[in-house]
């Protein structure tokens, strides 16, 4: 699904841009190893879209204060191909729209596919390829903006007993002022966890209403933009929607890819095929089954079940349904199958389970 964005030439954007200089200044252009970008206002959002087949790459660059873009063909422009990995001086969260997009991160490569996002602190070194066709967006935030978030919008009173309960970006940004974890390398990766469709229809309408609002001088503006930005990280942290990973530069990539796929077993309680988790993840179905095997000595089926029949469990003891209907619910179209497995698990029947481990509090 396309975002509604694509249409900002449509909507005369261009009539809207002004001959200023770019409010993201690249540090060591000229460096084969590492580039800085360095953000000179609070926020901003960048909409890359890129059609290789059509020879055509497009940038805008958006702020509260200006709109700036650029167009260009991938023809005479390959060395943009093989940028140098970048750090910011700020923090960046990248979300697909649609297509898939391929971001080297340190020192391994991970492909996003629509909706999914990645959430990078200061210190990540990181670089997205032109290739394919897609369209992300990148936001951006200086501190001072994340902190004003933080304290107007955020639900969590900032103390140290309560900074479990903090957003991870927010907590990110906490981290970032604490002198023994300035220097970490942490990233955030958000993974949907119902149809991309269902979660683009949820966030799409933010970006453009942000877009909307950064067109307007009206009174209020900066504070429904503020307030638009706090909803769309409370959204990445609504577990209805998406599973979180915090994850380590240095953490290797089987682990990583593995945590992946628990968390999508875990939300799906394991009704997850190799097919979907391969057009999830964007890996060969060979490789995601090698790869559970090796942490659980399972098959992605087998890994599956378990998640499957732990949530038959949590039904029979947590829920007053039947046994029919939890066979139903959980997706067995075959009866004595379901009780065969269950019984192979827990060395009793669904009703010998229930009996013994049933919570009294369920009327």
């Amino acid at each position: 699904m396309e975002s509604d964005l694509t249409q900002l030439k449509g909507r005369n954007l261009e009539a809207l841009l002004k001959d200023v200089p770019s409010n993201l200044v690249i540090r060591n252009p000229d460096s084969n190893i590492l580039q800085l970008y360095e953000l000179n206002t609070p926020f901003m959002i960048i909409l890359e879209t890129c059609h290789e087949q059509k020879d055509f790459i497009s940038m805008y660059q958006i702020t509260h204060e200006c709109c700036y873009s650029s167009h260009f063909p991938f023809t005479g422009n390959r060395s943009l191909l093989k940028r140098p990995l970048h750090q910011h001086s700020c923090f960046e969260i990248m979300y697909v729209l649609f297509g898939s997009v391929t971001n080297h991160v340190e020192n391994q490569t991970f492909t996003y596919g629509p909706g999914q996002c990645c959430v990078m602190n200061k210190n990540i070194k990181h670089c997205e390829d032109f290739a394919g066709d897609f369209q992300v967006v990148f936001f951006m935030f200086q501190d001072v903006f994340l902190e004003q978030l933080m304290t107007e919008y955020g639900e969590e009173a900032l103390t140290a007993d309560s900074l479990s309960e903090v957003n991870p970006i927010y907590q990110l940004y906490l981290d970032s002022r604490n002198k023994n974890r300035q220097f970490d390398k942490v990233y955030l990766d958000y993974l949907p966890v119902i149809p991309v469709e269902n979660v683009l229809d949820r966030l799409n309408p933010l970006f453009n209403f942000l877009v909307t609002e950064l067109q307007k001088t009206d009174p209020g503006s900066f504070f429904f933009l503020k307030g638009t930005f706090a909803r769309f990280l409370q959204l990445l942290h609504t577990p209805s929607l998406y599973c979180m990973a915090r994850v380590q530069s240095d953490s290797s990539s089987q682990e990583y890819i593995f945590s992946k796929v628990t968390h999508i077993m875990e939300a799906s309680h394991g009704r997850s095929t190799r097919e979907y988790l391969e057009k999830q993840l964007h890996y060969n179905g060979e490789y995601l089954n090698r790869i559970v095997k090796k942490y659980t000595g399972k098959t992605i089926s087998e890994y599956g079940q378990d998640f499957c029949l732990a949530e038959a469990g949590r039904l029979l003891t947590k829920t007053d349904m039947s046994v029919s209907a939890i066979i139903t619910e959980l997706g067995y179209s075959n009866r004595s199958y379901f009780y065969r497995i269950f019984q192979n698990a827990f060395n009793e029947t669904p009703l010998e389970y229930r009996k013994k481990h049933k919570d009294t509090s369920v009327s």
